[in-house]
């Protein structure tokens, strides 16, 4: 619930979906990309979403940060509507794209998130948490794709959000730096317990960082499992290779149709 002065009650549910569906426009015809959708997230929780390319993922990630009107249903975002919670910077959103300003440094890019928001922070400490404190003077142009997305999630994090949007941030990495900003991120929500909806490809990385997994049906997508993991934490990369682990994975798997194989990388 919220509260009449604007507050956030820490037991309000981070996100709440109720029988969502939307329908694009197109030159061939209107193409359904989500079909009576329902789903929640609990007040610092993290929660992956996979599904086949195309079910829908993003357009459902999008409508919980406000980025578009659903055909139907319903969305409530820390209590609120999710463009309220967009406009009173609640939420805080990373993409494939980091989005950075060319002619702006390291420092330059996410002293903007604040200059937009009026908020006074030690920036020097908001790189520190997450890992980019010696790149502070660089521009875009001088890092590497992973440690632009560092930049984009301080960014995301610069006005102190209480929930995380995450559409497939490493998706656009290198194996190695992907293993290495998962995680960062793992550690980071250790820390910390921001609400995450994390849209996802790997099963393997969803498995890993999540408190949940929904797996999402072909489009006109819409949940069709909604698997716990129940691994212990904190967690690290030498559990992926745990019995537990590859059970998990193989839930996933078979929730979205694919044939089980232990030991995949997907």
């Amino acid at each position: 619930m919220t509260s009449t002065s604007g507050m956030v009650s820490a037991s309000t549910p981070a996100i709440e979906v109720f029988d969502v569906a939307h329908r694009y426009e197109a030159d061939a015809g209107p193409v359904d990309a989500l079909e009576r959708t329902s789903m929640a997230v609990a007040d610092g929780e993290f929660v992956s979403l996979v599904g086949p390319s195309g079910c829908g993922k993003t357009t459902l990630l999008r409508a919980v940060a406000g980025l578009l009107e659903p055909s139907a249903g319903h969305i409530e975002v820390l209590g609120a509507r999710p463009r309220e919670a967009k406009a009173q910077r609640r939420t805080g959103l990373v993409t494939q794209d980091p989005g950075l300003l060319p002619w702006r440094s390291v420092e330059g890019n996410v002293r903007l998130a604040l200059e937009l928001t009026g908020r006074h922070i030690d920036i020097d400490a908001l790189l520190a948490r997450v890992g980019i404190e010696r790149f502070a003077a660089y521009y875009p142009r001088e890092l590497s794709g992973g440690m632009r997305q560092r930049v984009a999630l301080a960014r995301a994090l610069a006005h102190g959000p209480r929930l995380l949007l995450m559409d497939e941030p490493f998706g656009a990495l290198d194996e190695l730096s992907r293993e290495q900003l998962r995680l960062e991120l793992l550690r980071l929500w250790e820390r910390e317990r921001i609400s995450v909806l994390f849209v996802t490809h790997s099963i393997r990385e969803a498995v890993l960082l999540s408190d949940r997994v929904l797996v999402m049906s072909r489009a006109p997508g819409r949940i069709v499992a909604d698997v716990a993991i129940d691994l212990p934490r904190p967690r690290a990369a030498s559990m992926e290779r745990l019995p537990a682990f590859l059970e998990h994975v193989d839930v996933i798997r078979s929730a979205l149709g694919a044939p089980l194989a232990i030991g995949t990388a997907s």
